[in-house]
């Protein structure tokens, strides 16, 4: 099949994912099923018709809106869906047509949809991360087997199981002791400031965000948890600077920061690890 038509077909079946992963999305946080009923408007609740739920098309012939009821369908529907396929043909230049490449595409798909629940929610389903974590012990536990059959293992640190194990101890337990000195350090601010803690606001990092940097230790490893960890922060920037001088708050979605400098170490972990002299 020619290189031209294998970018298309990833893209295209980027875009259907994505679809999937709007319906997630929605769905997840109000504990519905993601099978049935098919899609409908939000708004008006009709089913929407196999022709209208083609992902970006779509919305483009019906104009951002509902053919039922006219009112506006949210731009983030097809954003998801562009995300998704824009990901996934990154991947396949990345990785070409092999294991690592289903592997990567549940992963990156399950940070899609943790991070735009959080940014509606400022929390996720406990779950997402756990079965995130679950599926990615499991492909490595595969990819040992793997490697044993073939005689490649020659000492246990070389596992993929084992590396991905220790990923997820130090991912967690990293984030969790700077949730707590950070929460102890928060406390002591708002109580200098005599300022009372709304919901949220009492908390350093949520625990959804220990739970991710243990998902980004399983699948990408201790160096991916230091540097996500310090480089989410940047991004984060200009939106929490926004959330303190206009909104007087402290809570921030911080999930797609992560997931963004997750993307970031992902493609171009090599050359960050490289720049920061990051040897060990």
């Amino acid at each position: 099949m020619p290189e031209a038509v294998n970018r298309i077909f990833v893209f295209i079946f980027g875009t259907i994912v994505g679809s999937f992963l709007n319906v997630c999305i929605y769905r997840l946080p109000k504990d519905a099923s993601i099978v049935k009923p098919r899609s409908f408007c939000p708004h008006c609740k009709t089913p929407i018709l196999f022709y209208d739920n083609i992902p970006i098309i779509s919305f483009i012939l019906l104009r951002g809106k509902c053919r039922s009821c006219k009112e506006k369908i949210s731009l983030r529907y097809p954003l998801v869906e562009l995300i998704t396929a824009i990901i996934f043909l990154a991947l396949y230049l990345h990785l070409g047509l092999s294991w690592q490449l289903a592997k990567y595409m549940f992963f990156f798909s399950l940070l899609i949809v943790v991070s735009f629940i959080d940014i509606d929610y400022h929390a996720i389903p406990a779950y997402l991360c756990f079965i995130g974590i679950v599926m990615g012990l499991l492909f490595e536990a595969i990819a040992t087997v793997n490697l044993l059959k073939a005689g490649q293992l020659t000492s246990l640190e070389l596992m993929p199981i084992y590396i991905s194990l220790q990923g997820l101890i130090f991912g967690m337990g990293f984030t969790y002791l700077f949730k707590f000195f950070g929460d102890i350090l928060l406390s002591i601010y708002l109580g200098f400031r005599k300022k009372e803690s709304i919901e949220g606001e009492k908390e350093s990092l949520g625990l959804g965000d220990v739970d991710f940097m243990g998902l980004v230790g399983v699948f990408l490893g201790i160096k991916a948890v230091i540097v996500v960890f310090f480089l989410a922060p940047f991004f984060a920037l200009l939106y929490s600077a926004g959330a303190l001088f206009f909104k007087k708050s402290h809570l921030i979605p911080y999930l797609p920061y992560l997931s963004l400098a997750t993307a970031v170490f992902f493609f171009w972990g090599n050359q960050i690890l490289r720049f920061i002299g990051f040897t060990f």
